[in-house]
């Protein structure tokens, strides 16, 4: 695990830009495609505005979320809008983008179509940007989640997951660590005091098993994959 603190969310956001778009690049030249999932809410914003005028070949690149909430993409909370808004643009514009939801009802109704257009684009992420709540969370794994156990299960063969129950409002389809765990490289992308006391808190050692209280401990505490922490004052 790298450590990358930054005092300005602007220099985080262009080095967070620069470092995904150089392996991005190095990972086209070698398998000829990328695969890369994103995170929602309003902390990757100036990192999309920056990564979509990075100079690499977008129409190489798939770009997908790590969760989704299950509304219409004409919906403030729409996941999926913010990359359209922020992302797929300027260079960035001719990437492939994959979203999580789908035409169903709902995100259990919805799974097993999410789960066949995963596997039929993709054969492994390369990598991803989660972020983190200040419950610990990240992507869609909430503490104490009836989900989280499935969220979770690295053995599992699914590579989403609908997320129903409490505390969210909106019901949500994430992506699952069985797939994550796979990546070729993981960020955790958070900024402000409260998200770093969340990060300190996630990070005391003699609670390094409760990953219930705080699910963000499986990037944290975990060996198969590299990952990468960018974080701001």
């Amino acid at each position: 695990m790298s450590g990358n603190r930054f005092k300005s969310s602007d220099v985080l956001a262009k080095q967070l830009a620069d470092d995904l778009a150089e392996r991005m690049a190095e990972a086209i030249e070698v398998r000829g495609r990328v695969c890369i999932a994103v995170s929602g809410g309003s902390t990757p914003i100036r990192f999309f505005e920056e990564l979509s005028t990075r100079d690499i070949p977008w129409q190489k690149v798939l770009i997908t979320l790590v969760d989704e909430r299950w509304v219409d993409e004409d919906n403030a909370a729409s996941n999926a809008r913010l990359v359209r808004e922020h992302l797929l643009k300027n260079k960035a514009a001719s990437a492939y983008f994959l979203p999580l939801k789908n035409r169903a009802k709902d995100p259990v109704s919805g799974f097993m179509e999410c789960e066949n257009k995963l596997h039929e684009l993709m054969v492994r992420l390369d990598f991803a940007v989660l972020g983190m709540g200040n419950d610990g969370h990240t992507a869609s794994w909430f503490p104490d989640s009836d989900a989280l156990s499935k969220c979770l299960n690295e053995g599992g063969a699914a590579w989403c997951c609908p997320v129903i129950d409490e505390p969210i409002e909106l019901p949500r389809m994430t992506l699952t660590w069985g797939l994550l765990s796979n990546c070729r490289h993981l960020y955790l992308h958070f900024e402000g005091a409260d998200k770093n006391a969340v990060y300190e808190q996630a990070t005391e050692k003699t609670e390094r098993q409760n990953i219930a209280a705080m699910p963000v401990r499986t990037l944290l505490y975990q060996s198969q994959v590299p990952l990468s922490i960018y974080r701001s004052e």
